[in-house]
């Protein structure tokens, strides 16, 4: 099961909650990262476990020359594996087998992606501009307590929260912690400026229970 990390936006305001609900949060109830940094259009496909194999059945849809710049062009891509590529596309022609258009079709947008973006995916994205792969989950909104709580997969999300804070201009603390309650902090966003608190062990047990 991969590792979750534990997030909180706090508010002292309920107008500053509210201004921030308009602004993050999106038709899903889930604060939505593209509001900080949108994923690029066409990234925007699953991502597949046969992701080599649908790159070959587009390869075996082009020309000679198409062929090798497909190879050229991917050849130092650390997520493709061109071995494996021009292996089962020799699988796919020698078996003739009969490729799907659609298996082809997304075959090409990879490729298409790999070039534009150096990515295959918006996970794959995600986790090199976000510093996390995927989306929010689990979002809370407790008008109460003036919070938003949410996880992330592998870890918190700083980076992203100081791009919230420079496109909002809403102030809020962020807390964070890993779940294993060994990673931790705490940055107060404020019209006074950032700053980042000293917190421990003591500070992670109450903010998120960990105990």
């Amino acid at each position: 099961m991969p590792s979750l990390a534990y997030s909180i936006l706090k508010f002292h305001e309920l107008d500053d909650l509210e201004k921030m609900i308009d602004f993050a949060i999106n038709e899903d109830k889930e604060i939505d990262f593209n509001v900080i940094e949108p994923i690029p259009e066409g990234l925007e496909i699953h991502a597949a476990p046969y992701q080599d194999a649908s790159i070959a059945s587009y390869y075996n849809t082009l020309d000679e020359d198409e062929q090798k710049k497909l190879i050229k062009d991917l050849k130092e891509n650390a997520f493709v594996d061109i071995d494996e590529i021009l292996s089962e596309a020799t699988a796919q022609e020698q078996e003739q087998i009969l490729t799907a258009e659609e298996r082809i079709d997304l075959g090409q947008e990879y490729y298409e992606n790999l070039i534009k973006y150096e990515v295959p995916d918006a996970y794959e994205w995600t986790k090199v501009h976000w510093g996390m792969k995927g989306f929010a989950m689990d979002t809370n909104v407790n008008e109460d307590d003036l919070k938003i709580s949410f996880t992330t997969a592998g870890r918190g999300v700083r980076a992203l929260m100081y791009k919230l804070y420079e496109k909002s201009h809403i102030p809020f603390v962020y807390q964070y912690t890993n779940d294993k309650f060994t990673a931790y902090g705490e940055i107060v966003f404020s019209d006074n400026g950032i700053t980042e608190n000293d917190v421990d062990e003591e500070w992670v047990d109450k903010v998120f229970d960990a105990k």
